[in-house]
């Protein structure tokens, strides 16, 4: 799939009646989302934010948080997403190295006072930078486990082309629907995010509760082998048909009794620097993570 327009335009133009998001209990066609987004990049673009500005982004997954991601996307910002419980210390540290201009905190406050504040506001209009896929959009922050973290930073090419391998081995139709279950502070998460739009599915995003009640509906998910295990525990009902598994060990007979219970599971690693699965492979029963996806190399040494 090679996009001429911001991906949500484009499904617009092809079926602008079809339901792209489920944010809680709302429901927003691809024409919807659209104006929505619309709206919101006009506000921002309203506070000051131009191509290739710096924004950064500190939620959690909520429906706001994903509308308000793509709408400073589509003003062409850089969006650096950051986990919320991420010290105060460590932040001031980390982002004076990466040139950004504007925080975005949903729900608290900016604390950064060299970072501009952007507030979540709709204005008539319909904002938008030239879609250019060779333009940074994304600045990640790798797991830092023995020093500072270092931001990964990728075009909309690379998300896309994440995606697209992925789902040469994952189906994912246009009425299927994949709950947004990973922060989107991880690459993981946009991984889903960018999945939702190569294809032009659905995607549910849905404040945090058990993870049966956001399921409701769901036919893929992203989830740890844990949120499996409880599920298939507590024979939780569920619309599942495929999961994409990752972030730990995945025993075999996990993944075999999700078979018997009609859920395909799907094995996966992945890296902050290759935006979302490098290796994956349809649950066989063997212990490995399966071969490179289309797009990727792997080199053993």
């Amino acid at each position: 799939m090679i996009f001429s327009d911001w991906p949500w335009r484009h499904w617009r133009q092809v079926r602008g009646e079809a339901i792209a998001l489920r944010l809680n209990d709302e429901q927003l066609n691809w024409r919807e989302l659209c104006a929505r987004v619309d709206e919101l990049a006009t506000g921002f673009a309203a506070q000051g934010v131009v191509e290739g500005s710096g924004v950064m982004l500190r939620a959690w997954n909520t429906p706001q948080t994903l509308l308000a991601w793509l709408a400073l996307l589509q003003c062409g910002a850089r969006v650096l997403p950051v986990n919320p419980q991420l010290p105060q210390p460590l932040l001031e540290e980390l982002l004076p190295n990466l040139t950004l201009q504007f925080a975005l905190v949903p729900d608290g406050e900016n604390t950064f006072p060299a970072l501009t504040s952007l507030h979540i506001q709709r204005v008539e209009g319909a904002h938008a930078a030239t879609w250019q896929p060779t333009r940074l959009c994304s600045m990640t922050l790798t797991s830092g486990f023995y020093r500072l973290p270092k931001a990964a930073v990728h075009t909309y090419q690379a998300h896309l082309a994440s995606a697209e391998g992925v789902l040469s081995l994952i189906p994912f139709g246009d009425h299927d629907d994949w709950l947004l279950s990973l922060p989107l502070f991880h690459v993981s998460g946009q991984g889903i995010m960018w999945r939702w739009l190569y294809a032009g599915a659905r995607m549910t995003v849905r404040d945090k509760q058990p993870l049966e009640q956001m399921l409701a509906g769901c036919t893929h998910a992203s989830l740890v082998p844990t949120q499996l295990w409880r599920l298939l525990v507590n024979r939780s009902s569920v619309s599942l048909k495929a999961v994409l598994l990752g972030g730990a060990a995945i025993p075999v007979e996990l993944t075999e009794q999700a078979r018997e219970q009609g859920i395909r599971c799907f094995c996966g690693y992945g890296l902050t620097e290759f935006a979302s699965t490098v290796c994956a492979k349809e649950a066989d029963g063997l212990a490995d993570v399966g071969s490179p996806l289309p797009g990727r190399e792997v080199k053993n040494r």
